[in-house]
């Protein structure tokens, strides 16, 4: 019974009234019941609005320590001196059952919310609604119910990822005293690859219902305690994206690459989700939008020969808007909802935890850290620009050097985006920060002010899936030579079909090349900086764009790493050399000559190819045992259909040696890939780990992506050492991966 009282209340608060309510009252973030119908059924989509807003309502409460417990452990934040005690406590790992933060509780809440309305929510309960004027049958709870669903196995991965062992699984509502107690001590207790197996089990036989039922819609139901500003369908995790982060913890936390390739598979059935998604052609629809990384990049502007450094371009900002979904260019996927007013139930407290406390002029708790200020001013910068007067564009590197003093105190040097994300204001000599993820400052009416970016907690953008997608490729690539290409491409020039076709598959063997076809991004949605020109191996030839308008005009797509690093592709910096295959080896399949096009008729045609194709014509005769014809002494009619059979028998023979090395060729590829995978592997992970503290810092999800990859190698020292990069203090403790998680001592008896 000990354990009981950590939950009973928010339990019981949560489920044992009787007494039906309105939307509005459901919606005041000051009411913390979700109310139910006394027989405890729910039969109409007036029962579906009711319990699924409140669910959204109570996700608030976890939402601002979802994301401290994910980046705090982490390496890319440092506390302030002037911060409370118990931010500083989750940042040394040192968290006590007292800690503010540390309330299990609040997710089981949820949690058993959840429970409730899956055990009593009827999904076959259906209305007659037109669509391309004929009558079909709509079920009505089964959009809401895929998105309970969703929700409950998101929070048990949330715990499993704070809590990391015995934490009780109950899939059945608590509604009673009597009922906790018994649920409470018979439920499961398992740690996350336990939990990752089980909700991936529990997700998947739902999968076929998010083709048609994949977002509940019920407006902007206002800002009490929902949002005026964020579009319902933002509040929803949706299915793909869960099962995909499941399969991505499981694949490492087993070691298992092919669970990877799995995990990728549900990343992009979200990213190109769509009714023609096979189609030649994907593009946005009413229903369902297609995620692209967008054009939107910091950029130093070039003009004259020199990179102009005062300021960059910024178009950060547009990554963190929920006030739209799922347009061109709109990154939110999906976020929690959050109040507007701090003392309006659930506030963001993110706005003040890392920015200027608008309300005292208290600094910001959270700052960026050495580490993270190291990934960022480490990178080198580097563009595609074309001089004044000339026809060809060139890469062009940024020096270190050529960036103002000012712009490096401000961070804007190797790659923007902290920069870009890092507002400063001095007052009175006093710094004063903002963290553009959440909120910028500045004065207002001569005071200082904080300017939210967003209120509300984000959960999923379109940059965040696809630096998965490639950590899942990636590892999948560890069996499957190509794939680690593939993520590369994601971080250095986006995907399109030009880039599949072109630069992925030819790497892959025959097997693997069919299974990566499942990966398709084609039509104008997907375009990449990639011009349909390719060079001798594949080389990609890029178009220069003179203007950022024309860039984002023409490029639908880019790399993450483009975002703030210029063009990587081209960088030799970035990509080390010995990771591709080396095409001066004496192995490489040498080319054969290809035949010359020639013109005339008769004898002058015949000059003409002799002339043009020295190399054929040796070849033709001491390969085929044809040589060049003898006209001497032939009538110009002899002639012409003598020379005209030569033409056809050179160009077949050039034709089929072409073809000969071409599949000599892909052969050589291939085996260089399979020999170099290991190597390329280790360099796309390198590549990830910088790209996931450049592009996701502050977000939250770092933490996790450390464990992950801690796992993946068995070695906890990759974990500790980067974490002791910032608290050299903590790197003796978390060579014990035990200590990476929270102890919980109230109801998992530790």
């Amino acid at each position: 019974m000990k354990q009981f009282k950590y939950i009973l209340p928010a339990l019981l608060m949560a489920c044992g009234a009787t007494t039906f309510v309105s939307c509005d009252d459901m919606l005041d973030l000051g009411n913390e019941n979700i109310l139910y119908t006394g027989d405890n059924t729910l039969q109409s989509a007036n029962d579906s609005v009711n319990t699924f807003v409140g669910i959204l309502a109570q996700l608030q409460k976890v939402a601002v320590r979802t994301n401290l417990f994910g980046e705090l452990r982490g390496d890319l934040s440092e506390v302030a001196s002037t911060a409370s005690t118990d931010l500083k406590d989750i940042a040394d790992f040192n968290v006590s059952d007292d800690n503010p933060y540390n309330v299990p509780r609040d997710y089981y809440a949820v949690i058993n919310n959840c429970n409730f309305f899956l055990a009593n929510a009827n999904t076959e309960l259906s209305e007659k609604r037109y669509q391309n004027g004929a009558a079909q049958a709509y079920f009505v709870l089964r959009a809401e119910a895929l998105a309970v669903r969703s929700i409950r196995a998101w929070l048990y991965l949330q715990l499993g990822q704070i809590y990391g062992t015995n934490i009780p699984v109950v899939k059945e509502p608590i509604l009673s005293m009597e009922d906790a107690e018994s649920q409470l001590a018979n439920a499961q207790k398992m740690d996350l690859r336990q939990i990752c197996t089980e909700f991936i089990a529990d997700l998947e036989p739902y999968l076929s219902w998010a083709v048609e039922y994949l977002y509940p819609f019920h407006g902007n139901p206002g800002r009490a305690g929902y949002s005026g500003s964020m579009p319902s369908r933002m509040s929803v995790i949706p299915i793909q994206l869960v099962l995909g982060d499941l399969y991505l913890w499981k694949a490492s936390l087993e070691q298992n690459p092919d669970l990877a390739f799995q995990a990728a598979k549900y990343y992009y059935d979200y990213i190109v989700w769509s009714p023609n998604a096979q189609g030649s052609n994907i593009q946005n629809t009413g229903y369902k939008f297609v995620n692209v990384t967008g054009p939107y990049r910091d950029r130093w502007p070039f003009s004259a020969g020199n990179f102009d450094t005062t300021y960059p371009y910024s178009y950060s900002s547009i990554f963190y808007r929920t006030t739209h979904f799922g347009g061109y260019g709109d990154e939110v996927i999906s976020a929690i909802a959050m109040d507007s007013v701090a003392n309006e139930g659930h506030y963001n407290q993110l706005l003040q935890l890392y920015c200027l406390n608008a309300e005292t002029q208290a600094p910001a708790s959270i700052v960026p850290s050495k580490p993270c200020i190291d990934y960022s001013t480490n990178q080198s910068y580097g563009d595609v620009y074309m001089a004044a007067g000339t026809t060809t564009a060139q890469f062009v590197k940024l020096e270190p050097d050529a960036v103002t003093e000012e712009m490096k105190q401000r961070y804007y040097g190797g790659d923007l985006r902290l920069g870009s994300n890092y507002s400063t204001l001095t007052v009175d000599g006093t710094e004063y920060t903002g963290i553009l993820k959440f909120a910028s400052i500045g004065r207002q009416s001569g005071r200082l002010a904080i300017s939210a970016t967003t209120r509300d907690v984000i959960l999923y953008r379109t940059g965040d899936v696809y630096l998965r997608m490639a950590e899942a490729l990636n590892y999948a690539g560890l069996n499957h030579p190509g794939y680690q290409k593939m993520a590369y491409y994601i971080l250095a020039l986006g995907l399109d079909e030009t880039v599949m076709e072109n630069l992925v598959k030819p790497i892959c063997n025959k097997t693997d090349s069919t299974a990566i076809s499942y990966f398709r991004f084609p039509g104008d949605l997907f375009r990449t900086q990639l011009s349909s020109t390719l060079t001798t191996q594949n080389h990609a030839s890029v178009t220069y764009y003179a203007s950022e308008t024309a860039f984002s005009d023409a490029v639908k797509q880019i790399g993450i790493h483009q975002r703030g690093s210029g063009f990587p592709l081209r960088n030799p910096d970035y990509y080390p050399t010995d990771a591709d295959p080396d095409v001066t080896l004496e192995s490489y399949p040498i080319r054969p000559a290809q035949y010359v096009v020639s013109s005339g008729t008769g004898s002058a045609l015949l000059r003409s190819i002799v002339s043009n194709n020295p190399t054929l014509v040796d070849s033709l005769e001491n390969r085929e045992g044809i040589p060049v014809p003898e006209t001497t002494g032939l009538a110009p009619a002899e002639i012409i259909p003598l020379v005209n059979e030569y033409q056809a028998q050179m160009m077949a023979y050039s034709a089929r040696y072409q073809a000969n090395w071409q599949r000599r060729e892909k052969a050589w590829y291939i085996n260089q890939t399979a020999q170099l995978k290991d190597r390329q592997y280790e360099v796309v992970d390198s590549l990830l780990n910088v790209e996931s503290a450049l592009e996701t810092c502050f977000e939250g999800f770092r933490f996790g992506y450390l464990m992950r990859d801690a796992y993946r190698h068995g070695d906890p020292s990759i974990l500790a050492n980067r974490v002791g990069q910032r608290n050299a203090s903590l790197t003796g403790k978390l060579t014990n991966p035990d200590n990476w998680f929270i102890s919980w001592k109230g109801l998992i008896g530790k």
